[in-house]
């Protein structure tokens, strides 16, 4: 009877065997997350960073790889992210990808601290002070003597205390990862994310088998985060200042006038995260001041030049966050040709369509009678022979919205008007 109980005993277990063993063999590795990071690193990047991490940890992710192209931080919070990188909740590894790749500032903080340290051939590491960008330098610790010694470092193969491993791609780091041990809150584990394959001349050759999934920041974040690049802020600023001059002299709130409140909005962003020279910002205002007066006066001369240079100035030493993050020269020339280029020919051709009648010249209205749209103070807006205006009258006329008005002479695009007795009489 014995003999007969461990009979089936051997039964059942080589039963169980044979039923595991298929699903052993066709269990998948647990999938890696790549959290994809790139430009000057603002209180709302950090915060995605670190919820992605906690997400993807409970979510049963094998390990979480931050893609980072990055010129350094802008807020002091990068320190808890710091912290984070050190003890991360699930194995982590940072790849500086891909080439041309940036790491400066508190960006390669980050890949100093990951338990995993790898980079795309080409890709910079560098400007390691200070963390914070436009801060005062600060001494790190747990950096080799060798990193500290050139300003920048360029990758070209593995560097000791600051990159693991170089390679060029994502797929490359994911092979590159199976098989290391990386410590992390949930203790030592062993990462499995490829295999063996051999082919029929005998090459052996490693395939990675673990799904990947990539996360990025919103759409509203990725848009709202633009304007955190100081030439696309110093863009955004002179776009939003230019289009509300342009709605001064359009008579009513359009689409310019929604265009250049997205744009204010955006720069102010940028202009809050980045660190700004408030002298920088003067220029710019003047620049563009100098603009709209040349233009009133329909006359381009020394003052458009100086207005010129003033603008060059303040696009290119808009931020104080040197040399981790600096403005593109070219970013901020075509900014300011494109200003040019609006004050020169898109305002004159839009006043003229708005303001002017469909006869050609305008001599035809010197002793035209209208009406006043609104208050002259000297200036405002007339309606004569059905059409808008700009006028001008001497401040003790009075005239007011809705008052009788004579064309006394015309300079440029605007009215010289006086009152005038009912246009209907």
């Amino acid at each position: 009877m014995a003999a007969v109980n461990r009979f089936l005993l051997f039964l059942g277990a080589l039963f169980a065997a044979l039923v595991s063993m298929p699903a052993a063999a066709g269990q998948e590795p647990a999938p890696l997350d790549v959290i994809v990071v790139s430009g000057p690193l603002d209180q709302s990047v950090i915060r995605f960073v670190e919820e992605t991490l906690e997400d993807v940890a409970a979510a049963g992710s094998q390990a979480a790889i931050i893609q980072l192209d990055s010129e350094g931080a802008l807020t002091e919070d990068i320190e808890v992210l710091v912290d984070l990188f050190k003890q991360p909740p699930l194995p982590l590894a940072v790849w500086v990808g891909e080439a041309p790749a940036v790491a400066y500032g508190g960006a390669a903080r980050l890949l100093i601290a990951a338990p995993l340290k790898t980079a795309a051939p080409g890709a910079e590491i560098g400007y390691l002070t200070p963390t914070v960008a436009g801060r005062e330098s600060d001494v790190l610790a747990g950096v080799s003597s060798f990193t500290m010694l050139e300003p920048i470092v360029t990758v070209q193969e593995a560097i000791p205390g600051l990159v693991d491993g170089a390679l060029p791609s994502i797929g490359q780091v994911v092979v590159w990862l199976h098989g290391r041990e990386v410590d992390s809150q949930r203790g030592t584990s062993t990462l499995t994310t490829a295999r063996e394959e051999t082919a029929e001349d005998g090459t052996v050759r490693i395939l990675p088998t673990a799904q990947v999934r990539f996360h990025e920041p919103g759409l509203f974040t990725r848009l709202l985060r633009l304007s955190v690049q100081p030439e696309a802020a110093f863009f955004f600023l002179v776009m939003g200042l230019t289009l509300a001059a342009f709605e001064f002299y359009a008579v009513g709130p359009g689409l310019a006038a929604v265009t250049g409140v997205i744009s204010l909005l955006m720069a102010g962003y940028g202009l809050t995260v980045l660190p700004v020279r408030w002298w920088a910002l003067v220029l710019i205002g003047l620049g563009l001041f100098a603009y709209t007066a040349e233009f009133q006066r329909r006359s381009f001369g020394i003052y458009s030049i100086v207005a010129t240079g003033a603008l060059v100035a303040g696009g290119l030493f808009l931020t104080d966050a040197a040399p981790q993050i600096t403005p593109s020269p070219w970013g901020v020339v075509l900014t300011v040709l494109a200003a040019i280029f609006f004050y020169l020919i898109a305002m004159p051709v839009v006043a003229r369509s708005r303001f002017s009648t469909g006869t050609i010249g305008r001599d035809h209205l010197l002793g035209r009678k209208g009406n006043a749209v609104t208050e002259l103070k000297p200036d405002g807006i007339v309606e004569v022979d059905g059409a808008r205006w700009r006028a001008r009258s001497h401040r003790e006329a009075g005239i007011s919205s809705g008052d009788p008005v004579r064309v006394t002479g015309i300079r440029g695009l605007v009215l010289e008007v006086d009152p005038g007795s009912d246009p209907a009489g």
